[in-house]
């Protein structure tokens, strides 16, 4: 019997770029991944590749996902427009549906109304996908059946454990090192902030990961340097390269 890998792919902002240099690496050396989690950017890097979007087309899919085409100015409603963004991805996922994936796939969102993490692996993707997007106060929270949706990096920034019992071998990607450099204005320290915050997932993850990538060279980068996609791309591939020569 075929023995099963599955991959979890952190939350991180631009830093989820270097999930794809990941993706790329598996695609060259055809290492059957056979079911996926993310939160975040890494539900959105993952829905896209278990739809079967290959690593290099996704970086320029998300490349274009420019705030300024998704956003608009109602404070009330938050800075993101939820309409745009849901317009944009039914595009690429027009059943809007989890079993229209190729592979399974575990979305992790944060519930306001529970105060839990929720995590969604069928029936409707999209809602799902733009909640565990959604950060306030860029945008109001999507509410949807009985949850009011957010990031699912805020309660599980590694969502591993949901997929632990499901894979023989499990691959955890996880890009949110702490930055090199101090903090020079009140965004740089809510990063800083954030990614203390969110450190303890880590080390939950790594304890139960078989293979744990997690590139050093992300320090350099912080969540909103979108500019740098290629660059975060490049650092995640020369890093798995290594990662995968030394298995």
């Amino acid at each position: 019997m075929e023995k099963k890998i599955g991959l979890t792919l952190s939350g991180g902002g631009a830093r989820g770029f270097a999930h794809l240099g990941l993706l790329q690496v598996i695609e060259e050396k055809q290492i059957p991944i056979h079911i996926l989690s993310g939160t975040s950017m890494g539900a959105l890097v993952g829905a896209f590749w278990a739809k079967g979007y290959p690593a290099k087309q996704i970086l320029e899919i998300l490349k274009k996902f420019t705030l300024t085409s998704l956003l608009h100015l109602d404070w009330g409603k938050g800075l993101l427009n939820y309409a745009k963004v849901r317009k944009v991805l039914e595009k690429y996922f027009p059943e809007n549906d989890f079993n229209a994936l190729q592979k399974p796939l575990w979305i992790a969102c944060t519930d306001l109304i529970s105060t839990k993490t929720i995590y969604f692996s069928e029936k409707e993707l999209l809602e799902p996908l733009i909640g565990s997007i959604t950060i306030p106060p860029l945008a109001r929270p999507v509410f949807w059946q009985n949850y009011e949706l957010i990031d699912g990096g805020i309660l599980d920034n590694v969502p591993a454990q949901i997929i632990r019992n499901q894979c023989d071998t499990l691959i955890v990607s996880h890009c949110n090192v702490p930055l090199k450099s101090k903090s020079k204005n009140i965004i740089q320290a809510f990063e800083q902030m954030f990614v203390a915050a969110v450190s303890k997932f880590a080390v939950q993850a790594q304890q139960i990961a078989d293979m744990w990538f997690e590139p050093p060279e992300m320090k350099y980068f912080r969540f909103r340097d979108f500019r740098k996609a290629d660059e975060i791309f490049q650092v995640g591939y020369q890093h798995a390269q290594k990662i995968f020569t030394e298995k």
